[in-house]
């Protein structure tokens, strides 16, 4: 019977170690995938600055223009849309204030948003989930607001 029970026990400390690495894992590819957001947005928030000259026009900005003018980067792009790394639609528009445009994030999992949010600077302003937060925003206010299973974080950037 004890043979039984120390067998037992030997499995069960293995499950348990599967488990840990497995928590692990997942830990570090969803810190990665912020990451790879943050540098996504940054990139594709300079290119579209590039693209643009700093004119205060943009209102022809959008995904397909991004898209055919190679400004978004490789990761984002899946066809004739763009993406971010939870799979979420990734939209480029012009903002309502002259010479600013908006990328916005839907679909971001409640715990990369205010990492995001937060990993990303150069912003004029963030809204998360309809709520604007001029920079430089809260940490704490933009984790209170992260208050969804999936989130739409909406980047302003100047031209």
């Amino acid at each position: 019977m004890s043979e039984i029970l120390g067998t037992l026990f030997k499995y069960l400390l293995a499950l348990l170690a599967i488990v840990a690495v497995v928590v692990v894992l997942q830990e570090a590819l969803s810190s990665n995938k912020v990451s790879e957001a943050a540098s996504d947005v940054t990139t594709l928030q300079s290119n579209i600055a590039q693209l643009y000259g700093g004119t205060a026009n943009l209102a022809s900005l959008s995904n397909t223009v991004v898209i055919q003018a190679s400004a978004a980067p490789n990761s984002m792009v899946n066809g004739n849309t763009l993406l971010d790394p939870w799979s979420g639609a990734v939209t480029v528009q012009p903002d309502g204030n002259a010479g600013q445009f908006d990328i916005i994030l839907a679909g971001v999992p409640q715990s990369a948003c205010s990492q995001l949010a937060t990993s990303v600077t150069s912003y004029q302003s963030v809204t998360i989930n309809g709520t604007a937060n001029t920079a430089p925003a809260d940490p704490g206010t933009l984790a209170t607001q992260c208050d969804g299973a999936t989130n739409t974080v909406q980047f302003s950037f100047s031209s």
